[in-house]
């Protein structure tokens, strides 16, 4: 994501991370050793990437991946630690964007606190921990998140903006949505799928189809999906606070 032909830290993670797996010696993860139902060769990054998107590939097998990802860039950080970041880079843009118009400040200041949040997740995860990559991709949310209600604070304790504008800053004392989502995600009270489509549909305000169209979901597929999810999401946050939510 660039702003005014300025290029910020993720651009130039991608960049180097495109540098990595350009022939003659890409960058590689060796499916025939790890198995799991990864292609069954030394499989370059950027091919990879876009094998672990799809979605048929299943979490075992997206889990196996991530796992040797966090166990080498803890071993070898250079060049490994670049390589995790243009792994994670499409989960990184998708929370750029869904931030972008919640903070006041540089947007290349926002894509810095999204990668050093994904950046310390990484530094922390446990290479055999399930489910890693929803650990990696919330580290990065919270840190976006936080650095979104912070910047939303000194503007107001500073008076800068006007009444109506101090409005639009105002967050709900039970926390942003999505926070909720991704504390329901780790708690695995959600799929990364379920909290997704509650995200898109109920937060975002996309239709329907259109979701359903993007996921290959069939429509009665898809409507019984979100209508599990929010049954979920109700029972999550009933087991949280049940005064509340009586």
């Amino acid at each position: 994501m660039s702003y005014c032909g300025i290029s910020t830290c993720l651009d130039l993670i991608e960049k180097e991370f495109v540098d990595l797996t350009k022939p003659p010696d890409p960058l590689t993860l060796d499916g025939v050793a790890l198995g799991c139902g990864l292609p069954a060769r030394a499989e370059p990054l950027d091919e990879l990437r876009v094998f672990l998107l799809k979605r048929q590939t299943t979490w075992l097998t997206k889990d196996t991946a991530w796992q040797e990802l966090v166990r080498r860039a803890h071993q070898q950080p250079t060049p490994w630690i670049i390589a995790a970041a243009g792994m994670m880079m499409p989960g990184l843009k998708h929370i750029a964007g869904k931030l972008d118009n919640r903070y006041p400040g540089e947007k290349s200041d926002l894509d810095s606190e999204i990668l050093n949040g994904f950046l310390d997740a990484l530094d922390l995860a446990e290479p055999n921990q399930p489910r890693i990559y929803a650990s990696l991709y919330w580290g990065a949310f919270r840190r976006g998140h936080e650095a979104c209600n912070r910047e939303n604070r000194i503007l107001r304790q500073n008076s800068i903006l006007d009444e109506a504008a101090c409005a639009r800053y105002q967050r709900p004392a039970t926390g942003h949505p999505d926070l909720i989502l991704a504390g329901a995600v780790l708690d695995e009270a959600l799929t990364e799928e379920q909290a997704a489509l509650l995200s898109d549909v109920r937060l975002d305000g996309e239709k329907q189809e259109d979701v359903a169209d993007r996921r290959g979901l069939s429509r009665h597929g898809c409507r019984r999906l979100l209508a599990q999810a929010e049954r979920k999401i109700v029972e999550f946050l009933h087991d949280r606070n049940p005064d509340s939510a009586a």
